[in-house]
């Protein structure tokens, strides 16, 4: 595209032919303000008005229904004068032309501009904007005595209107704000609206159909201004809003806002679905991937973070669902249902995403094939190392393998995703347990560069109580290992589970698929306490598994050496108030369950016997191994992670340990970790949200499951996996939370605030004024009026505290008069009186 060249304020400005003269001036650094206008949206005047629109209950008839806006909705903020032009024009549509000659501050535009802003805030509350206390004020208490309807809104300090006010200048006959009392929905999904706060600028409106193709916000021009609602009576739902997002993140004022208390979404950070995920999979990639059918292209984009997609869309226990923004309108998005469909059914997966990095000549020693140990081996392989993976199992895979029934994650999958490793060439040394000293000796002796412990936490917990060696009482990790290698023991009669975690579910569950008559689970938790899923606890009972809540074991009853059952004592409290665990227990509450087998699921620990050679071993709780942010705990070379250093904990999380110390061991190696392991996704456009409002309204999919009645007489998989259909319909039930943050940021006046350096000091002016000091957030601290600001500022560089910035204007203190007078003094005396000082003009000054 041709280039021209033209100048604004005198400075010379190229762009491309057919750009505004606004969008020139943003391209170059001038600012001019604007309100209506935004870089990804149409012109306003382009929008049609509508016949009506609804502010909740309220319905506001339009005056020019069918009609384009036009030049009657511009807010009139960007005007500025064009040699050659009898009156201003705006910028935001007039087109820059070559050897056009541009001024954006003489006195008539600025004159008209204070006249545009008065008008936009004589129907919006402004008190606060003009007050001397601003900068200081809490929001909640008002020494001026504003009525709450007239001041402004939470967003004071980092509003849009409130900073070009500031830049324009609020002109003195601005006309007092009289409270409309306009509808105000608080009972949204996700956002707030008060359209007392509304401006008129349209920027909802148009975002909204541009992103939609067709219309939940509308505008009608009525009594000389603009009045945007919804073209649906109700709430935002009955308009079949989409909740996007986008609306809010254009609107200059706090008309549309987050809810408080919602996890709201940043233009800089993760969205929340992604910001909960331990791995940091990019969700919202591969989630819209699904959607446009794209699933190869999904699948890596979960494959460049994680490389146990398969495992983890089986078992992974969802923290990206909690805080999925969806939750809030019905149900979350099936986030992991999506990740399990596209490991399931796409093919052709042997390949890494990512291209192998050229041999380094390194080798890394990875002692420990669970999921931490699975995934560093992964990374490192990938970064160009030579990695031995050992275990003391005979196969890989860890609790993967030996602790999680077939039920929730078939071997075949585990399998499935291990092979990949074993296609890069990773080399496995399985049944080498790592047992004594001598297992590091022997591996340092053979020239291994580095070393990872991840040995996970393989000893279950036991309860300190007499007889507890019984027959027939069991630990939960091996009871589950023995059910998975042999579908041992055979169960039958009653069986007590003591546990509410995760392992002791599955207990419970294998429990009954081994013969158990009547199962029973006893947890010291409540049942909203309990550390299973909700989901697991369902599953749980529908098998017809009986859950006490509040109970905990007292003694072991038996006959002889066998286990007969169990005297359970009511407890009142699991937590303490620092959160520690400390059971409170009521001991003149008890009752008795019989049993004849007796699963203990009271928690698992590390072992590190191992390592206790080792001088000054950093210990942890739960017999966990203290690393520093390197995942190191002293020698050299040695590395540890996974639940070895955090205790029991999900496998999506020991994953993402096992990424992350990936990337320390291969700076410690000399490379430069994963920083260029990034999601493969390329699509970084803003693409319309193309989904219809009937698909978006569906419930949640929810995958089917085989009958519990079917599913307990074996170890089948309870879940099946979503069809395309379903994967496809599910995806589609995404917010698309995303396309806030694809949006272009809108330019803001230029900031007045200065570093509180010597420099910017330096050039303020030893006159009187008032000056203020700022904090990192830049919230004042301090607000001074001074004869002599040049002077006191110099004197904060000497001790400014939490100051990191400062403003500064000039304001006379005094009438001219008095500063003549107060100079006069100053020359006769060299300071200020308190009180009369013997000179009668300065007696009557004071």
């Amino acid at each position: 595209m041709a280039e021209i060249t033209f100048t604004i304020d005198g400075k010379p400005v190229d762009c491309p032919s057919g750009s505004t003269i606004l969008a020139a001036a943003d391209a170059a650094g001038i600012y001019i303000p604007r309100m209506c206008y935004h870089p990804d949206l149409s012109f306003v005047g382009d929008v049609i008005w509508a016949d009506a629109v609804y502010q909740v209950e309220t319905t506001i008839a339009g005056e020019k229904p069918g009609m384009s806006a036009g030049t009657e909705a511009q807010c009139n903020l960007c005007l500025v004068e064009v040699e050659g032009q009898p009156e201003p024009v705006n910028s935001c549509n007039t087109p820059a032309e070559s050897g056009l000659i541009v001024r954006t501050d003489t006195k008539e535009v600025v004159r008209r501009r204070e006249q545009s802003l008065s008008k936009l805030l004589a129907d919006h509350p402004h008190a606060c904007l003009t007050c001397a206390q601003k900068a200081g004020c809490s929001l909640t208490d008002c020494s001026s005595n504003v009525p709450v309807e007239e001041r402004c809104c939470v967003l004071l300090g980092r509003c849009e209107l409130e900073k070009v006010s500031s830049y324009i200048g609020v002109p003195g006959d601005t006309p007092k704000y009289i409270p409309r009392k306009r509808a105000r929905a608080e009972d949204d999904p996700l956002f707030e609206r008060d359209y007392n706060l509304c401006i008129g600028c349209l920027r909802c409106v148009r975002i909204c159909t541009k992103l939609h193709g067709h219309d939940v916000l509308g505008a009608v021009w009525m009594n000389d201004r603009a009045r945007v609602g919804t073209l649906a009576r109700g709430g935002l739902k009955d308009a079949q809003c989409r909740f996007c997002g986008a609306c809010v993140e254009v609107c200059p004022t706090g008309a549309l806002r987050d809810r408080e208390g919602v996890s709201a979404v940043r233009r800089d950070s993760p969205l929340p679905c992604e910001a909960n995920c331990p791995a940091g999979i990019d969700i919202p990639g591969y989630v819209r991937s699904v959607a446009a059918g794209r699933y190869r292209e999904a699948l890596d984009i979960v494959r460049s973070r994680v490389p146990l997609p398969g495992i983890l869309g089986y078992v992974c226990f969802r923290p990206c669902e909690d805080a999925c923004r969806r939750g809030e309108i019905d149900q979350p998005t099936a986030i992991c249902d999506l990740k399990r469909y596209l490991a399931d059914t796409v093919s052709d997966t042997d390949s890494p995403p990512v291209q192998r990095h050229p041999n380094t000549g390194r080798n890394v020693a990875v002692i420990g094939a669970g999921p931490a140990g699975i995934t560093a081996a992964y990374y490192l392989n990938i970064l160009g190392h030579h990695i031995s993976l050992f275990d003391g199992e005979s196969e890989p895979g860890g609790m993967l393998r030996y602790g999680i029934p077939d039920y929730r994650l078939p071997p075949e999958v585990l399998d499935r995703d291990i092979n990949i490793l074993r296609s890069l060439g990773v080399s496995f040394h399985m049944s080498h347990r790592f047992d004594s000293e001598q297992t590091i000796d022997e591996l340092k002796s053979k020239a291994f560069d580095a070393i990872l412990i991840a040995t996970g936490v393989s000893l279950s917990k036991v309860l300190p109580l007499e007889d507890s060696d019984l027959d027939g009482l069991y630990a939960g990790l091996q009871f589950l290992k023995s059910a998975k290698q042999s579908r041992e023991p055979q169960l039958d009669g009653q069986v007590v589970v003591i546990g509410g975690g995760n392992v002791a579910i599955d207990a419970a569950m294998t429990a009954v698929r081994l013969g158990a008559s009547t199962v029973h689970m006893v947890c010291l938790e409540s049942r909203d306490e309990m550390p299973a899923h909700s989901w697991e606890i369902t599953q749980a009972e529908e098998e017809g598994v009986e859950i006490h809540p509040c109970w905990g074991p007292k003694r072991f009853v038996s006959e002889g050496r066998r286990i007969s059952g169990i005297e359970l004592k009511r407890c009142t409290g699991v937590f303490d108030e620092q959160g520690r665990f400390n059971p409170q227990y009521d001991e003149n509450e008890s009752k008795h369950i019989s049993a004849d087998s007796v699963i203990l699921a009271i928690g698992q620990q590390g072992d590190l016997k191992p390592l206790s050679h080792i001088a000054g071993l950093p210990k942890g709780p739960g017999n966990t191994l203290k690393v520093d942010e390197q995942f190191s705990f002293g020698p050299q070379g040695i590395f540890a992670a996974g639940d070895l250093i955090r205790g029991p904990s999900s496998v999506v999380e020991a994953v993402a340990d096992g990424r992350r110390v990936a990337d320390v061991i291969d700076k410690y190696l000399g490379g430069e970790g994963l920083a260029d392991f990034d999601s493969v996704s390329t699509e970084q456009d803003m693409p319309e949200v193309d989904v219809s409002s009937d698909q978006f309204q569906k419930p949640r999919h929810v995958p089917q499951t085989m009958d519990p009645a079917e599913r307990k007489t074996g170890f089948s998989l309870i879940q099946k996996t979503l069809s395309e259909r379903e994967a496809k319909s599910e995806a589609q039930r995404c917010l698309q939370c995303y396309l806030r943050q694809r949006i272009t940021p809108i330019v803001l006046p230029p900031e007045r605030w200065q570093p509180l350096n010597e420099d910017a000091v330096d050039s303020v002016p030893e006159v009187e004024g008032v000056f203020q000091l700022l904090n990192a957030e830049k919230k004042a601290v301090r607000i001074t009026g001074t004869p002599n600001m040049g002077r006191d500022l110099r004197e904060c560089l000497e001790n400014p505290g939490e100051a990191e910035w400062f403003i500064w204007e000039e304001d006379p203190m005094y009438t001219k008069r008095e500063s003549e007078l107060i100079q006069k003094h100053l020359q006769k005396y060299g300071e200020l009186p308190t009180t009369g000082g013997g000179d009668d003009d300065l007696d009557d000054l004071f």
